[in-house]
């Protein structure tokens, strides 16, 4: 596409403003078993969303074919568009940010490695794990994925952007059984240019992670102080991080409703969006708006600070975007969304909180998020297993609890907060983090 040849057709067809975002995409995975690919899967997905202001409404037309003989039609849709919408919302393309960040991402170049080198990798990671320990029933599978995203936004206000990123993983999922109880985990990892994959390791940690599960039993029913590992607080935090949204604020259907400026959480606890970081999955240099991104604090030693917000939202609240309008594919509406969504790391390691715990539950693992919790309310009720601790050590594997409480009451009543901070496939992230209480339901 000659994008330029499109922006001056536009105006010359009467369109005020004009806006073509591309996105392009491109996936690989490959799938082992019992050491032979089973699965080995390419897409791709490239389109266009072209939107024009004509009348003073917003006209918008996707495309998926890249082809200029298609200029003369779709300029007509979106005028055709345009003059039927009987909105009187104020509509804006972006006139762009007198400067933008440059990403200072880790490298990643290994879609330029060859399959074979990939498959092998696969297969000495399933073999690791198989003789890590006798009762590893079976290595379901083990994947590699790459995924290479590309988006560009150029319009008639003079916005020409473009951002990159390609990112590679390996994933396994394992069996284990002892008499009759089996048991199942997964674990996954990103892989980079400057670390050199350590497959033994790797294997090693699913391994571990699935025979703790094994003989687990639950536990009497009671309130106990309970330590989240870092996984399983992340994937807590993502499902309440709806909190932070603008819009929802200004519709007044968020927990933090008002709270702007309000202490809403332990002063141990600062949260972070960051879009820049350097080993973030969703880096960017600017929104799906064009819009230049920065790091925020959402919430410092437990006061907010500010919600998330696009455009649409920012004009609601009569502030500054945050620079978080993003889409979840180029035919999508611009929603808000977080970058790259942390709290950040306490000083405390994991040895050390357990040790602190007279009594207590460690949670490693939380099921039931899609339907355990209000999000509304803060109230939630999740299925999870881990470990019962007794004077400062773990004494059994734990199954069939479930932990309770109000997330907002939960998080003024941090104990400890521990130094090893990690990001989920999301890209939002939580060190472990040790609550004086939670309501834990067992026998």
């Amino acid at each position: 596409m000659h994008k330029q040849r499109w922006l001056d057709a536009a105006k010359a067809a009467g369109i005020e403003q004009l806006e073509i975002y591309e996105q392009k995409s491109r996936s690989t995975s490959i799938r082992l078993f019992e050491g032979s690919v089973d699965g080995y899967t390419i897409s791709e997905c490239n389109g266009f969303a072209i939107r024009g202001i004509y009348k003073g409404n917003m006209g918008i037309c996707f495309l998926e074919q890249d082809d200029d003989a298609l200029l003369e039609d779709t300029l007509c849709r979106i005028k055709e568009n345009a003059e039927v919408i009987t909105s009187r919302d104020e509509v804006e393309i972006y006139a762009g940010d007198s400067a933008y960040p440059q990403l200072q991402l880790r490298s990643c170049t290994w879609n330029a490695h060859p399959d074979a080198e990939k498959i092998e990798m696969l297969k000495t990671v399933e073999q690791y794990i198989k003789e890590s320990d006798a009762r590893i029933a079976q290595v379901m599978n083990t994947s590699y994925g790459e995924v290479d995203v590309e988006i560009a936004i150029d319009n008639t206000l003079g916005v020409h952007l473009h951002d990159a990123q390609h990112a590679a993983y390996i994933s396994t999922a394992v069996m284990a059984k002892d008499q009759e109880d089996t048991k199942i985990a997964g674990d996954w990892q990103y892989l980079y240019d400057d670390v050199c994959f350590d497959a033994k390791k790797f294997a090693a940690g699913v391994s571990r992670k699935v025979l703790d599960k094994l003989s687990a039993e639950s536990v009497q029913s009671a309130q106990y102080p309970v330590l989240i590992e870092n996984e399983a607080m992340a994937d807590l935090l993502a499902a309440f991080s709806g909190m932070f949204d603008g819009e929802n604020a200004y519709k007044g259907i968020s927990l933090l409703n008002d709270s702007i400026e309000k202490q809403i959480f332990s002063d141990k606890i600062t949260i972070v969006d960051d879009p820049l970081l350097k080993n973030g999955y969703n880096s960017r240099s600017f929104d799906d708006e064009g819009v230049a991104c920065r790091n925020k604090i959402l919430v410092d030693k437990g006061v907010l600070k500010t919600y998330l917000h696009n455009l649409k939202s920012a004009k609601l609240m009569k502030c500054e975007t945050t620079g978080n309008g993003f889409k979840a594919g180029y035919a999508s509406n611009v929603g808000i969304a977080p970058s790259n969504l942390f709290i950040e790391n306490g000083s405390t390691s994991m040895d050390e909180m357990i040790a602190s715990m007279e009594e207590g539950i460690i949670v490693t693992e939380i099921t039931g998020l899609h339907a355990g919790l209000n999000a509304m309310t803060g109230e939630f009720s999740l299925q999870s297993q881990g470990w019962y601790v007794k004077d400062g050590k773990k004494v059994k594997p734990v199954n069939l609890i479930t932990i309770a409480g109000n997330f907002l009451e939960a998080m003024k009543q941090v104990e400890m907060l521990g130094n090893d901070g990690k990001l989920n496939a999301g890209s939002i992230g939580s060190p472990s983090i040790l609550f004086t209480s939670l309501s834990v339901s067992g026998l």
